[in-house]
């Protein structure tokens, strides 16, 4: 779509998770390019300072989300819930078991590093220097900072990825439980990235979370710049015709992680303003915004 039309972008990542922005910096960015809304979607966190639902800050709506891997059909997708409570204690209490998990594969995933590479420096090392949640993308780089691997995509490719030497799978949460606990805390629940689910089709996928209660799907992405080996063949466009075919609401952003992350590109990808209040009135039916 034509930026010009849209006026939200709904997927971005700050240091709470795998990006290199704070939420001050992600409100100066916004006002920048002249959005009117944001919503912050760290991975498996409520990010610090989002206390309510949504609120305004210099002039920006801001709206608390999060991004949870799940397993839908024993294949992973990640689910974005929008407008949640950040204080509401099932869904913390459930994000906490998240994780727990990501750190129990991450130790794992650096021990094997440590048999299988030169790698010499210990989980509790690498964690003490990660902004954030640990993940994937901070060990890569630690790979690279020991001369291990020279990128982020050799990393994946020979050791992080599901090829890799060093993988192990993560537990996920059934998409079922996922939705209904988001949206017990106010939350509108998006399927994300529909093209990025490692699946020949996602419209098995797709139809299992309707079931489940699924709101939205994200339609617009940077669909052109994520990978497409191995992956749904799933662009814009088929992804707006999932909307239709299941009725479910439209969601959208550009899934930035801010400056030196490959990923600097908020407000690339944007919604109307018919998109992000039909999200918002579907919030309120949830809880009074």
């Amino acid at each position: 779509m034509d930026t010009a039309d849209g006026v939200a972008d709904l997927h971005m990542h700050t240091t709470a998770s795998d990006g290199t922005c704070s939420v001050a910096d992600r409100i100066r960015q916004a006002g920048a390019r002249d959005l009117d809304a944001i919503a912050i979607t760290d991975h498996d966190t409520v990010t610090e300072g989002m206390d309510s639902r949504v609120t305004k800050r210099a002039g920006i709506e801001l709206i608390s989300g999060v991004e949870v891997r799940a397993d839908a059909l024993e294949t992973k997708v990640e689910l974005l819930g929008y407008y949640i409570d950040p204080t509401d204690d099932s869904l913390l209490e459930l994000l906490e078991q998240v994780r727990s998990s990501r750190r129990d594969r991450n130790r794992r995933i650096v021990d094997r590093l440590r048999d299988v590479t030169e790698l010499e420096r210990s989980y509790r090392d690498i964690k003490g220097t990660a902004d954030g949640i640990l993940g994937r993308p901070h060990i890569a780089n630690v790979l690279i900072e020991a001369g291990i691997v020279d990128t982020v995509g050799a990393a994946f490719e020979q050791y992080l990825g599901a090829d890799g030497e060093a993988f192990v799978p993560m537990e996920r949460v059934p998409a079922g439980d996922l939705v209904q606990v988001m949206q017990a805390a106010g939350g509108v629940v998006s399927l994300a990235h529909p093209g990025r689910i490692r699946a020949d089709t996602v419209d098995g996928i797709v139809d299992t979370l309707v079931d489940a209660g699924l709101d939205a799907i994200e339609v617009d992405y940077p669909y052109d710049e994520a990978p497409d080996v191995g992956y749904a063949d799933v662009d814009v466009e088929a992804a707006a015709a999932l909307a239709e075919r299941f009725d479910l609401l439209r969601t959208g952003g550009s899934d930035c992680h801010g400056p030196d992350s490959g990923k600097f590109r908020i407000g690339n990808v944007r919604i109307t303003g018919d998109q992000l209040r039909a999200l918002r009135e579907r919030a309120g039916q949830r809880r009074t915004l």
